[in-house]
């Protein structure tokens, strides 16, 4: 028996990294139809250069037609039997868990984000605010974020990263600084509900908050989470040393960075030399989703008190954000 599961869990691996071919590409698309409506003098313009285009048959050449034509393949590639392509575009077609906006070279991306952003609902959910800030006010934490689990991305952790701020537009001006360095990925807008201890170096509050009793101030701005999904780790990286170049505020009135820019930038990723690493807590109630980031140290306390009086599951896990906001986990302000 053993022997029969250890054998479907190689078939079923093995499965999952093969290579899709265009004509079965065609199938789990979705296309035959389409490609059955191209004559072959539409065919012939699509695969100029491709080798085979006399010796194969009229639906094979047809298949490779349309993938071309929809550019998830080309006839260079198609030429040297290079189907990666082709097996990443039908494998995340087939991805239903995932969930983005677009990609960072789609001309409409803008578009796409600001309708998402005017378009959002602010998270709330009663019990949980309540539980978190009686946790701030105590200084169990330092603020916290509550979504909606419908509009998470679920992408590949190793590839993505998440960045956070609240002006839609220093969103917008971050994507475009990406494609302009040529940097492409996948988009998706995670719209959230913040709240976090002011520290008073930042001057006024310029966004909604409360006063605590002791006279802390606590913000609660509506804000996102922008999440991206990189081709490789070498853009990954690419794009925290561009954070830090244009989307980090080093002084009062710096020229030559993006619109809004923070003294202490939010990039979440997974384990990167020179990232910090904190403890993530997940504590959901229905659709309600909240996420708490504690130095390791604190982790245990607010669990404890999380758990206290109610029937709440907190879920952790270890990630690595930024130099700049470990150093605001730890109280500074740059």
């Amino acid at each position: 028996m053993k022997n029969k599961i250890l054998l479907a869990l190689i078939l079923l691996n093995l499965t999952s990294f093969a290579t899709i071919e265009p004509c079965s590409a065609i199938e789990k698309l979705k296309l035959q139809e389409l490609a059955k409506t191209y004559p072959r003098e539409k065919i012939e313009k699509s695969l100029k250069g491709y080798r085979n285009i006399r010796t194969e048959s009229p639906e094979a050449l047809s298949h490779k037609a349309v993938l071309v034509d929809l550019n998830i393949t080309s006839v260079e590639m198609l030429n040297r039997k290079d189907y990666s392509t082709i097996t990443d575009y039908v494998s995340d077609f087939l991805d239903n868990n995932e969930n983005s906006l677009g990609n960072i070279s789609d001309k409409n991306i803008f578009e796409k984000v600001l309708v998402k952003w005017n378009n959002t609902v602010p998270a709330k959910d009663d019990f949980l605010l309540e539980k978190l800030n009686i946790a701030l006010a105590n200084g169990l934490i330092t603020g916290y974020n509550l979504k909606n689990s419908n509009s998470y991305a679920n992408f590949d952790k190793n590839l993505s990263v998440s960045y956070g701020h609240n002006d839609i537009i220093h969103a917008i001006q971050l994507i475009a600084l990406l494609k302009s360095e040529g940097i492409d990925a996948k988009v998706q807008l995670e719209p959230k509900t913040s709240a976090f201890l002011h520290n008073p170096n930042w001057g006024a509050p310029n966004y909604t908050h409360i006063i605590l009793e002791d006279g802390k101030i606590v913000v609660t701005p509506l804000e996102y989470d922008l999440k991206f999904q990189f081709v490789n780790n070498k853009d990954k990286i690419k794009f925290t040393k561009l954070v830090d170049l244009y989307a980090k505020k080093d002084s009062e009135n710096q020229k030559g960075l993006i619109y809004k820019s923070w003294w202490q930038p939010f990039i979440q990723t997974g384990k990167i030399e020179g990232y910090q690493m904190l403890i993530s807590h997940l504590v959901k109630n229905g659709d309600f989703e909240a996420n708490i980031l504690t130095l390791p140290k604190s982790s245990k306390d607010f669990i404890t008190f999380m758990k206290k009086e109610s029937n709440l599951k907190v879920t952790t896990q270890e990630i690595w954000v930024n130099p700049a906001f470990y150093r605001f986990m730890e109280g500074d302000y740059k």
